[in-house]
């Protein structure tokens, strides 16, 4: 048996195991991963995501994709994460996988010494046509200023990502200061800009299974509510523009924005059904 860490130019190999939305990830600058190989065929694999490394918080990893049948091969591969996130200075591991043909992880997980739990995810799914029949959608009035994110020069990108990170805002990109413009759906995205500056984003990511996923919601206007609504109208009228009506969105209620858009104008809204669970590093 081996363990090998992946990387962008082995992943490809091993992607009859791996979730082809997380496998994009494994380039990214907190990624990580790792592969088990039985005789040449892939048996496990997980990835993972270091958190808090550049703050006073204390570090931590989420795993974001698990794949182990047997307790004894998940054991190996779990030897060689410890090491890893070790050398990072991980004091918390947490992770989150779907409930679908996931009872095995759970229970190996479990075993390995995480507190597994069901529970509701921040994750909703819905479709485009539903986020057009929001009652919000009933006036198309975008305020002045809501501009998309195509019309932004990469200057005024990187100030403006740099004014939301000077204010610990980072959405669901830990690492958004290195990623590029171009990581973002340039027609659909859009920002809200004011005496020449950026200080509002709405910015979604296009997963490789083609759903589309919200990255950043924040806004740092005097008048947040209307600018937000602003923003969420620009969203939905450009993806109408550009998608079919069966498009899925996935919406992440990670902070006080999204959970404007998730409860307010999604009240019906219920989070995906997932195990999640955590272990200490320490």
């Amino acid at each position: 048996m081996e363990i090998i860490e992946l990387t962008r130019d082995n992943i490809d190999e091993y992607m009859d195991i791996i979730d082809i939305d997380m496998a994009e990830n494994i380039d990214r600058y907190y990624f990580r991963g790792l592969v088990t190989l039985n005789g040449g065929e892939a048996v496990a694999a997980m990835i993972w995501e270091y958190l808090n490394v550049e703050s006073s918080v204390d570090n931590e990893s989420a795993i974001r994709f698990f794949k182990a049948k047997e307790q004894n091969i998940a054991d190996e591969m779990l030897k060689v994460y410890k090491e890893k996130i070790r050398e990072e200075n991980v004091k918390l591991s947490k992770v989150v996988i779907p409930t679908t043909d996931n009872r095995e992880e759970k229970t190996i997980l479990k075993n390995a010494g995480f507190s597994m739990k069901l529970a509701e995810s921040d994750l909703i799914i819905v479709s485009l046509s539903e986020l057009s029949g929001m009652s919000v959608m009933k006036s198309r009035h975008i305020p002045d200023g809501v501009i998309p994110l195509r019309e932004v020069t990469v200057r005024q990108f990187r100030n403006g990502i740099d004014r939301c990170l000077k204010k610990g805002k980072k959405g669901l990109c830990e690492d958004l200061k290195y990623l590029p413009v171009s990581y973002f759906e340039k027609d659909v995205s859009c920002c809200y800009e004011k005496d020449g500056e950026l200080n509002s984003f709405l910015l979604f990511h296009q997963l490789p299974s083609e759903t589309i996923s919200i990255q950043l919601m924040i806004c740092m206007d005097e008048d947040p509510k209307t600018i937000l609504l602003g923003m969420i109208r620009s969203f939905v009228i450009s993806m109408e523009d550009e998608y079919s009506p069966d498009t899925k969105v996935l919406l992440n209620r990670h902070n006080q924005a999204s959970l404007l858009l998730a409860e307010k104008l999604l009240p019906r809204g219920f989070g995906l059904l997932v195990y999640e669970g955590s272990r200490s590093e320490v």
